[in-house]
C-alpha cells in the first residue's frame, strides 16, 4: 500500500535587513537549522534576501544586482547540500522594466523549479515592483502548493483559484510589520489567515519578517483555521510542523467538498 503523502515544512522569521549578504548569512543559517529539525520544505518570508524598495531602501539606482546573485547562488548550493526545498523571498531582475516582488521555488537538486512574482501591490509597491500576471503551484510529495505574497492575501479570489487548482497547502510569505505596530492590522492580518485556511480548506504556512512590530506572526494554520505552531512575536524564529492530510477528517471543518463546488460557481449544497 502506498504510503499517505507527507511534508515536513519549516517555517522561518528574521529581521530582514536592507544589507543583502547580511539576510543571506540569516537564512542559510535558518535552512541549516531547520535541515537539522528534518524539514524538508523551509520558508522564507517577502523580499527575506533582497530587503524590501520602499520599507527598507528608496528605490533600486545603485542596487547591488550582482551581490543578489552571487548570494540567491550561496542559497541554492545550501539547497543542494542540505537536499531540501527552499521558497527564497526576493527580487527578480527583468530584461526591461521594473523587477518583480518574488519567491523562488528551489528544489533540492538546487535549481529554480518556478517562480511566483506577486500580483496585487499596494500604491507604493508600484514605484518599485511590476506586479505578476500568474498564479504557480509545484506538487512537493505528493501534496500540492501554491504559492502567495503578502497583500495577495487580502483577494479571495487568488485563494479560490488555488482551491480550483486542487492546492492543499499556501505558502504566504509576508512583509507585515511597522515600527510602531499598526493596531487594526495586528488584529485583521492574523484572522484573514485563519479565514482563508478555513473557507477554503487550506493549510496555511505563513511568515514575516520579524523586524520592527509584527503584524502577524510566523505560523501553521491547520485546514479548519485553528493554529498548528506559531512563532513568538517580533524574534527570530523558526517554526516546524508536519503537514499530514490524512488527519484531516479528524478537524471542525464542515465546508470540505462545499468549498470547491462554490469555487466553481455552484452557490448551494
Amino acid at each position: 500500500m502506498a504510503s499517505t503523502p507527507r511534508l515536513a515544512v519549516a517555517t522561518c522569521q528574521f529581521a530582514v535587513d536592507p544589507d543583502v549578504c547580511r539576510n543571506g548569512a540569516a537564512v542559510r543559517r535558518q535552512m541549516r537549522a531547520a535541515a537539522r529539525r528534518g524539514a524538508e520544505v523551509v520558508h522564507f518570508s517577502e523580499c527575506a534576501l533582497s530587503g524590501y524598495a520602499g520599507a527598507q531602501f528608496d528605490s533600486f539606482d545603485g542596487y547591488p544586482w550582482d551581490t543578489l546573485a552571487a548570494e540567491t547562488a550561496r542559497v541554492r548550493d545550501l539547497a543542494a547540500e542540505l537536499g531540501v526545498w527552499t521558497i527564497l523571498g526576493s527580487t527578480h531582475r527583468c530584461r526591461s522594466g521594473k523587477p518583480t516582488n518574488c519567491l523562488y521555488l528551489i528544489d533540492p537538486s538546487g535549481g529554480i523549479a518556478k517562480r511566483y512574482d506577486k500580483c496585487f501591490l499596494m500604491p507604493g509597491d508600484r514605484l518599485h515592483y511590476e506586479p505578476g500576471r500568474r498564479i504557480v503551484t509545484h506538487t512537493l510529495n505528493g501534496i500540492k502548493v501554491g504559492l502567495m505574497i503578502c497583500f495577495d492575501f487580502r483577494f479571495p479570489e487568488l485563494w479560490r483559484e488555488l482551491l480550483k487548482r486542487r492546492c492543499q497547502v499556501v505558502f504566504f510569505s509576508a512583509y507585515l510589520a511597522s515600527p510602531a505596530g499598526n493596531a487594526l492590522m495586528e488584529q485583521v492580518a492574523p484572522a484573514t489567515l485563519a479565514t482563508r485556511a478555513s473557507e477554503n480548506s487550506f493549510y496555511v504556512v505563513a511568515n514575516n519578517t520579524s523586524g520592527g512590530r509584527q503584524w502577524c506572526n510566523a505560523r501553521v494554520h491547520r485546514p479548519d483555521g485553528s493554529i498548528a505552531v506559531q512563532a513568538p512575536w517580533n524574534r527570530t524564529a523558526i517554526v516546524t510542523h508536519t503537514i499530514d492530510p490524512s488527519t484531516d477528517p479528524t478537524l471542525y471543518n464542515p465546508i470540505g467538498p462545499l468549498a470547491l463546488r462554490a469555487a466553481r460557481g455552484t452557490l448551494h449544497s
